[in-house]
Order: C-alpha cells, then structure tokens, then sequence
C-alpha cells in the first residue's frame, strides 16, 4: 500500500516537474521572441525590445540611416541639431529635442518615455548609461559616420527596426560605387598616387589613421601625408605643410566655417576660404596651390552615410582621367531621392 502510493507522489511529482519545465521553456520562447540582441560600435551586446516602438536619436547620422530606412515613425525625440536643420530632416520635423547631442537633457529623454536611445560611441559619455538604464530605458552606440564600420552600423539599425531589407539596398546603393573606385585605382602604380593634406574642420588639424577623414582619403586614392602622425587629428603647421609638399588640398568645411552643405546656394564664403587657404604664409610654394588644386568639402559627404559622395567626389579630383563616368552631383541627386524624399539643393563642395 505504501509503495503504491509511493509511486503515485512520484508520478504526480515528475509531471509537475514536466510541466513547470515545459512552462519555463515558453516562457524563455516567448522572451527571445521579444526582444533582440545587436552588438553596437563599442562591441557591446545590447538585448532590445522586438519590435522597436519608441527611439530617441542623439546621433544624427543615424538619425538620417533611420529615415532612409522609412522607420521614422519610431522616433520620438531628437536633437537640436535635427529640429535646425528640419528641410533636410523633413521626415523627423515636429519631433520634440531633448537637447545638445553631446550633452541631451536627462529629464527631457525620460519624458517622451523611450524603450531605447541611439547615441555615438564617445558622446555623450557614460553618464548617459548611469542616468538611463535604471529607468529601464536601453543606450545603444552606433556610429554611422565611418566609412569601414557603416556597412555593420546599418545592419544592426536594420535588425533593431525590423528593416533588414531596407538596410541591405542601402548598403548595396553606395557599395557599387566603393567598388567601381577600388577596382579602377587598383590599376594605378604607387608612383601615380597624389600626396594630399587633408585639413579637418579646425585650421591646422590634419587627419591620421584612426579617423573618418584618413579612410576616405585614401579610399579615394590619395597619399595621406599626415596618416603616420601619433594621434587621429593632429595639429601641424603651415612650415610642415610645406616641407611635405602635397600636391592637393582638401578642406573639411562646417556651417561655423563658411555655410555650405543642403540648401546652401551661396558660394561667397566657400570662395573667400578657400582664398585664405591659398594665401596662408608660405602655401604659394606648394605645388597644390600652385596647380590650382585646392578644394573645399562640406560635412555633410566628409562623413556620414553620404560619405561614399564624398569619396567619388576626392576620386575625381585626385585622378580625373580615371572617374570621367561618375558624376558625384547625380549619385548625391538619386541618394536623397530614393532614400530621402528629398529634391538636390544646396552647394557640397568647392570649387
């Protein structure tokens, strides 16, 4: 009688352990099916919510990756610089600021009550994870803005929207023209290759391996003469320029330096730096001023998604003869257009 009964406690006690399994099984299921995990550029893995509803975008490179990728409708607070610039960012217009995309308002971020914030990898610092993730809101770290790294950047904001198809045409649309560029310069002999300054948006400060300004140099050609300098924009000066006479210059440009880049028509700024450039002491014996090969670049393709604009563009100039074909202003037309909803307008480069 003992043993039967026994038996009874036994089997009772095996099925509900079969089912409290079974039932932590659906319980895991049903987690993994809500939420998705990324690894952002700082290498982190970050588990987010699955689908993704509500975003505050602190970076606006991809704030601009969002929009290509028709997920607009997810964000739900930006950046000053975003509500500033609302024609080219027609899609994101109306959306509240939470502030400065270095330095946001904590209480703004909370306030519009988001699942997660998209920031870069150094800015803001990690204030933003102490401030944010004990109110349960997650910060995820995704650049954008470099060219070696914006195929994996795009992916994971594809994964995180659910846009996985949107993302691979994007990267598709500016992978074709990075390889037209690299299979025609492949052709070239080191001895073909133009040594170039590149000056960064400060005066003075160059561009050295670690920096976005570096990799589209060189991935449009040219021979970076400060890419061997010990930090990623270093500051040289006009007599060290001319000791490495390049034989083109190419200058960063911000609105803060002479308005340019979507919408910008006027070109008297453009053309009064690009002047002072040309007469700073001792650059009248450098062979790029000498040939007239000094040019002016804005933001808006130096880095960022539309960087590979930018790329083409630096091709052309450092070797016309082998670019003829690729018409820069065009691909910049048909990126906006397709991705964007936008029409062209405004002035990228000078002269």
């Amino acid at each position: 009688m003992k043993g039967k009964i026994l038996a009874k406690i036994i089997i009772i006690l095996l099925v509900l352990s079969i089912l409290g399994w079974g039932k932590e099984q659906e319980t895991q299921k049903s987690k993994k099916e809500s939420s998705v995990t990324i690894v952002d550029s700082t290498g982190r893995q970050v588990d987010i919510p699955k689908p993704l509803k509500r975003i505050v975008v602190l970076n606006t490179d991809a704030a601009e990756i969002i929009c290509a990728l028709s997920a607009e409708d997810r964000v739900v607070g930006v950046v000053d610089s975003v509500v500033e610039e609302d024609d080219f960012f027609k899609r994101l217009k109306g959306k509240p600021s939470v502030g400065r995309w270095n330095s946001p308002s904590f209480e703004k971020i909370v306030e519009v009550d988001p699942e997660v914030v998209i920031a870069y990898s150094r800015h803001p610092g990690p204030e933003l994870e102490e401030k944010l993730e004990p109110t349960s809101i997650k910060v995820v770290r995704i650049d954008c803005y470099k060219i070696e790294s914006l195929d994996s950047d795009v992916k994971a904001l594809g994964v995180m929207l659910g846009k996985e198809k949107e993302a691979e045409e994007f990267v598709n649309f500016y992978r074709k023209y990075l390889k037209i560029i690299k299979t025609r310069l492949s052709s070239l002999s080191p001895e073909e290759r133009v040594k170039v300054y590149v000056e960064s948006y400060s005066d003075y400060t160059s561009v050295a391996r670690g920096s976005g300004g570096h990799q589209i140099c060189t991935m449009a050609g040219g021979i970076n003469i400060a890419a061997d300098e010990p930090v990623p924009y270093p500051k040289i000066s006009a007599e060290w320029v001319l000791k490495k006479n390049p034989q083109i210059i190419v200058k960063a440009v911000t609105n803060s330096k002479a308005p340019s880049g979507y919408g910008v028509d006027e070109k008297g700024p453009l053309e009064k730096l690009r002047t002072e450039i040309m007469n700073r002491p001792g650059f009248s014996e450098i062979d790029a001023v000498k040939n007239n090969r000094v040019y002016l670049i804005s933001a808006d393709i130096w880095t960022g998604p539309r960087a590979v604009i930018g790329i083409i563009q630096m091709a052309k100039w450092f070797y016309p003869g082998h670019f003829k074909d690729l018409n820069p202003k065009l691909i910049h037309r048909r990126y906006l257009e397709r991705f964007l909803g936008l029409k062209y307008k405004g002035t990228f480069v000078y002269p």
